[in-house]
C-alpha cells in the first residue's frame, strides 16, 4: 500500500488489483471486463502512447528502453521485420521496445511542444513520473498510475495527467472526456491518492494534440467532474462485486429489445405529409 515512483509497466501490471482500465470495461459490459482481464491487449496505439509518455516524462529513459527499425529497401519503403537483419537488430536491441522512425519522431515533436509550453511546462518542471499507487477500497485491492506528481508553492500536491487527442480545444477534449470516461479515472486517482497519504490532490490535464503543430492545453479538473467521477466508478465496483458474487458475466444486451435507429435515418416532419404510408400489417 501507499506510493511508489518509477516502477516499470511489467512490474505495476503485475500488481493483482482493480485499476480504472479494466474498471471502464463494465461500462460496456461485464462480459467485456471479463474478456479484457483475459486477453490483456498491446496495440501500436498504445505502443506509441507510452512512448509519447517516457519522451515528456522521462526523456532520460528513451534511447534506453526503445530502438528503432530504421532499414529501408532499395527503393526506399521501410524494410519488413524478418530476415537475418531484422534477427540481428533484435539481438542488438536487447528486449527494447521497437519503434518506427515516424513513432520516434512523433514521440519527441510531442514532448518537445509540451515541454515549451508555457502553462504545462511549469507543472513538469520538478516532480515524480510514473507514480503507481496502491490502495483498498471496499476490502478490494486498487492500483493507479499517475503521470506526475509534483507539489505547488503552498506544498499542495498536484497529480498530473497527459493525453493526446486529436482536438485539445475544450468542448472537443470535454466531449472526448465524457465519451471515454476520463472522469471515472480522475475521481479513481483522487481517491488513491487520498487513501494513501491523507492529503486530497489538485487534479491537472495537459492535452496535447496528436498532429502538427501539437497545440497543448492545460485543464484544471474540477470536483464536480471529481464527485461524478466517484458515482460513476463505485456504480461500476458494485456491478463488478454482484457479477463476482453470482457468477454471471452478462453482455451489453440482455433478452430481445426493440431496435432503435438514430433520428437521421427518419425524414424530417414537413416531408411526412409527401410519403405514401401504409398502415403496418
Amino acid at each position: 500500500m501507499g506510493l511508489t515512483s518509477r516502477m516499470t509497466r511489467d512490474e505495476y501490471m503485475a500488481i493483482a488489483a482493480l485499476s480504472v482500465t479494466r474498471l471502464k470495461e463494465i461500462g460496456r459490459s461485464p462480459q467485456h471486463y471479463r474478456y479484457c482481464l483475459e486477453h490483456p491487449k498491446t496495440t501500436d496505439a498504445l505502443t506509441l502512447g507510452t512512448a509519447t509518455h517516457v519522451a515528456v516524462l522521462e526523456p532520460e529513459r528513451f534511447e534506453r528502453d526503445y530502438a528503432v527499425w530504421e532499414r529501408r529497401t532499395d527503393a526506399g519503403a521501410m524494410a519488413p521485420r524478418r530476415g537475418q537483419h531484422w534477427e540481428d537488430f533484435l539481438a542488438g536491441a536487447q528486449g527494447k521496445t521497437i519503434l518506427t522512425p515516424d513513432e520516434r519522431d512523433t514521440a519527441q515533436t510531442i514532448a518537445a511542444a509540451v515541454r515549451a509550453d508555457m502553462t504545462a511546462s511549469p507543472y513538469l518542471a520538478a516532480g515524480e513520473p510514473e507514480v503507481t499507487m496502491q490502495w483498498a477500497f471496499e476490502g478490494r485491492a486498487c492500483k493507479g498510475r499517475a503521470d506526475w506528481l509534483t507539489r505547488r508553492a503552498d506544498g499542495m500536491p498536484v497529480l498530473v495527467g497527459l493525453k493526446t487527442a486529436r482536438d485539445c480545444r475544450v468542448f472537443a477534449f470535454g466531449n472526448q472526456a465524457a465519451k471515454l470516461e476520463y472522469g471515472m479515472q480522475w475521481a479513481f486517482y483522487f481517491d488513491g491518492y487520498l487513501a494513501c497519504t491523507g492529503h486530497e490532490p489538485r487534479m491537472i490535464e495537459i492535452v496535447v494534440e496528436s498532429a502538427p503543430p501539437h497545440a497543448v492545453a492545460t485543464y484544471i479538473i474540477d470536483k464536480d467532474i471529481i464527485l461524478q467521477g466517484r458515482d460513476n466508478y463505485r456504480e461500476m465496483i458494485k456491478v463488478l462485486a454482484e457479477c463476482e458474487a453470482s457468477g454471471e458475466w452478462p453482455g451489453p444486451v440482455v433478452g430481445e429489445q426493440f431496435l432503435t435507429l438514430p433520428s437521421w435515418y427518419y425524414p424530417a416532419m414537413d416531408d411526412i405529409g409527401d410519403l405514401d404510408l401504409e398502415p403496418l400489417r
